[in-house]
């Protein structure tokens, strides 16, 4: 896609006769790199055309921010709104009329934690920008101080119009509001977040140096610690960590994350000193060529300085240290002291370098899912190319390159001007890269440094895209930057879905092994309670069979000790009195026995518990009159209760 491009420009510019690269970019960019369309959308702009005599009374309309979000505001296409607030319109007077070929221009610009987008016409103020940020920020336009502006040095002014600046189509700033207190939108809610919250939040840290009365405003994220603050006051000091000496933290353990702290959010207060004995650093200015600049300028003789004289080859002629001493063990002590150096010689404006060795950076590059991988650059820097000041001034530290590296790259650096940090770095690099980096590296010019290498990882192979050297321009890095970043993001976003895929048939897969595990474990709770349900029933089937056979075994004794009880029946031609006794049963069967007059009542009784019909279930009856013999007294007399010579009894269940 790249060679495509770049041999669309190469005809555009042989078809038009346009030697701008930036102009030529916007056409094509316009007509989405249409090359039939562009040449016709500029052919056609040359063509004669009849100019008014006077500005007409109406301009287009101002450009306006195109749909607010809760943390961001979007916009939705390129056409500007009709319509024109009033807080614009003194910006119309100091706006040229429209040229006959529009640029919209395309503006991210942060502000804490909120990104606004805007798109305007680039014959627009500058102060037009500040205007509709105000509007969308709710923030004073004399009180913002909007940085980014690429190589627009100074800092434009709110008159001057933005197709002077030579920007490009898109631009990314950022806004900086000196004096304005920052609030939390959970402290306006009236809500504390919580300490997951406060993680990924940044706190501002308004640090006071109490022994030079200077104030440093910080901002940090929750999920860093202590001595990252710390840390970061020595990059700015010079003052140790053991020897800094702190008022304001409610627990002052190193390891702790701000967020577990327990300091103030979003804002926080802190006083730093250094112990009596220390030196301060009150040390005159330098400034970023190194030279000392006193109280009056009068007293200083004019010197010509150019880069060759302060960054030569012999360290004693240097007017700073070196970026990296060669005895280092720690890289991570190193790369600190990098950092430090690296601000004193070039300003406070420069890349976020990873504190750490380079696999640690890999790993916080490419590591994780793929949505939060980022790029990796590794600055290489050598003070013995005469290339490495304007190098690290004009491009590295540029506000553009800056916020760019920061939003989409993971930036390491090192200094390969010592011949140990250097075999130190390649053999760190054929470890992760492979020998043809290596080789690439070591061959090099000393002129060609300093390097910028872009690393990005492709299907799980880390590997390096590009190689920038020190003599690229800034537009040429930034195309680079560009290019690598429109790569990285395209082969992201199939990690990103291939991420997805495994994620959703993962999913998948885990609820259909917990529905087989829950039917599973139905399965076999029915089966347990099938098993005790037989158990019990088992349980109570012998129960049952125990309770018939201690029936059926009291009942054969009491069956025996009647038996045993009851006298033989006398025979018909016995001489003695008797009587013949009926005895219906409530099956309507007939018992006849013969018994004797004199025998009591009782022995019927035991007649019949012999014959299953006890007292306790059964009453035995007479005819007439009706009477219940076994209320009577047991040891009355069949004769004497008038049975006989025969009766009828009917046994009748109670």
């Amino acid at each position: 896609m790249a060679a495509n491009r770049e041999e669309i420009l190469a005809d555009f510019q042989a078809c038009t006769g346009i030697e701008n690269f930036e102009e030529c970019l916007a056409h094509l960019e316009q007509n989405q790199w249409d090359l039939q369309r562009a040449v016709v959308s500029v052919m056609g702009a040359q063509e004669p055309e009849s100019v008014p005599d006077s500005m007409p009374e109406e301009l287009p309309p101002a450009p306006t921010v195109q749909g607010l979000m809760p943390s961001v505001v979007q916009f939705s296409g390129v056409t500007p709104c009709t319509s024109v607030p009033r807080a614009f319109e003194p910006h119309r007077s100091r706006s040229p009329p429209p040229p006959s070929r529009v640029r919209m221009l395309e503006f991210n610009i942060a502000y804490q934690d909120t990104n606004t987008e805007l798109v305007v016409e680039d014959f627009r103020t500058v102060g037009t920008v500040k205007e509709l940020l105000s509007a969308s920020l709710n923030i004073p336009a004399e009180k913002m101080m909007i940085g980014g502006w690429g190589h627009a040095k100074p800092a434009p002014s709110d008159s001057e119009i933005l197709s002077t600046l030579e920007l490009p189509l898109k631009n990314v700033l950022y806004v900086l509001t000196p004096g304005v207190p920052t609030t939390g939108t959970d402290q306006a809610n009236g809500q504390e977040p919580s300490y997951s919250e406060k993680l990924t939040r940044s706190f501002e840290l308004i640090i006071t140096d109490t022994d030079l009365s200077q104030e440093y405003r910080l901002r940090y994220e929750g999920c860093k610690t202590i001595l990252n603050v710390k840390q970061g006051i020595s990059a700015l000091t010079n003052v140790s960590v053991r020897h800094q000496q702190w008022r304001g933290w409610p627990d002052e353990s190193d390891s702790l994350t701000l967020a577990a702290s327990g300091i103030s959010f979003p804002n926080h207060n802190l006083f730093f000193c250094r112990p009596q004995n220390h030196n301060k650093t009150d040390q005159p200015t330098t400034s970023r060529e190194g030279v000392n600049i006193s109280d009056s300028e009068d007293d200083v003789p004019e010197m010509d300085i150019d880069d060759t004289t302060i960054f030569s080859n012999e360290y004693s002629s240097r007017k700073f240290e070196p970026l990296l001493p060669a005895d280092i063990e720690n890289e991570t002590d190193g790369l600190i002291q990098f950092s430090h150096e690296f601000s004193s010689r070039y300003g406070e404006t420069h890349p976020q370098f990873y504190m750490g060795p380079l696999e640690d950076a890999v790993r916080e590059a490419f590591s994780g899912a793929a949505i939060e991988r980022k790029l990796l650059a590794i600055y290489i820097h050598s003070d013995k190319s005469v290339q490495s000041n304007v190098f690290c001034s004009q491009l590295l530290c540029a506000e553009s390159i800056v916020n760019f590296l920061t939003q989409n790259f993971v930036t390491w650096a090192w200094d390969v001007t010592a011949e140990e940090n250097k075999e130190r770095l390649l053999n760190t690099c054929t470890k992760l890269f492979g020998s043809v980096t290596t080789a690439t590296v070591r061959n090099l010019n000393q002129d060609k440094f300093p390097l910028l290498l872009i690393v990005m990882r492709i299907r799980s192979n880390t590997e390096v895209f590009s190689v920038l050297q020190g003599n690229t321009g800034i537009d040429e890095m930034m195309t680079s930057l560009i290019h690598a970043v429109d790569m990285f993001t395209e082969q992201r976003q199939t990690e990103i879905e291939q991420e997805n895929d495994r994620r959703a048939a993962e999913q998948l897969k885990q609820e259909q092994d917990a529905a087989y595990q829950a039917s599973l474990m139905a399965d076999r709770a029915k089966e347990q309670e099938r098993i005790k349900q037989e158990k019990e029933d088992q349980r109570l089937k012998e129960q049952e069979e125990q309770e018939i056979r201690e029936r059926e075994a009291e009942q054969k004794a009491l069956l025996q000790s009647l038996e045993q009880q009851l006298a033989n029946e006398p025979s018909e031609d016995c001489p003695d009195p008797m009587t013949t006794l009926r005895m219906r049963v409530p099956s309507g069967d007939m018992l006849t026995r013969r018994f004797l007059a004199d025998q009591a009542i009782r022995m019927v009784l035991v007649y019949l518990g012999t014959k299953g019909y006890h007292t306790e279930q059964y009453k035995v009856l007479t005819t007439f009159p009706k009477k219940d013999l076994t209320l009577l007294d047991s040891t009355e007399t069949l004769k004497g209760l008038g049975l006989c010579p025969q009766e009828t009894l009917f046994i009748e269940e109670r």
